[in-house]
């Protein structure tokens, strides 16, 4: 939601100067420059949001951001205490959402999740899965 965002305040920011109806080419100048830097900003945290996956295994919560495929964040389940959904009223447009994910004390917020109501069920129920078996970590280690 935040690119939809910064993407509205830079036509905002570009119609602004025809709205005064002063022909002073600072004010243009000023009101493309801010634009461009909102426009920026828009593409940037849409390219972020896009290329970021949440990869679910038996064994680990995964966080993948960018174009390569290193891995960010890997959270194993064992030790992951909660999975909680926070509901923001705009999101609902674009059906994602926040989880919040608690781990040892710490707050991992996933920012934007797509279907965010069916991948913090399916997260609680791995962890679930990994402890009621007791083979959250791999053998030999």
């Amino acid at each position: 939601m935040r690119p939809l965002g910064w993407a509205l305040g830079s036509m905002v920011a570009w119609s602004f100067s025809s709205a005064l109806g002063t022909d002073s080419r600072w004010i243009s100048y000023l009101a493309l420059a801010l634009a461009l830097g909102l426009l920026y900003r828009a593409v940037k945290s849409g390219l972020r949001w896009w290329l970021t996956s949440y990869v679910l295994t038996s064994h680990r919560l995964l966080v993948r951001t960018g174009m390569k495929s290193s891995t960010d964040v890997s959270i194993p389940l064992e030790i992951i205490e909660g999975a909680n959904l926070k509901r923001l009223t705009l999101m609902g447009i674009v059906d994602a959402a926040p989880i919040v994910v608690r781990v040892r004390g710490q707050q991992y917020i996933l920012k934007a999740v797509p279907d965010a109501a069916r991948f913090s069920h399916e997260i609680r129920q791995a962890q679930m899965n990994v402890l009621a078996t007791g083979k959250g970590r791999p053998q030999g280690n």
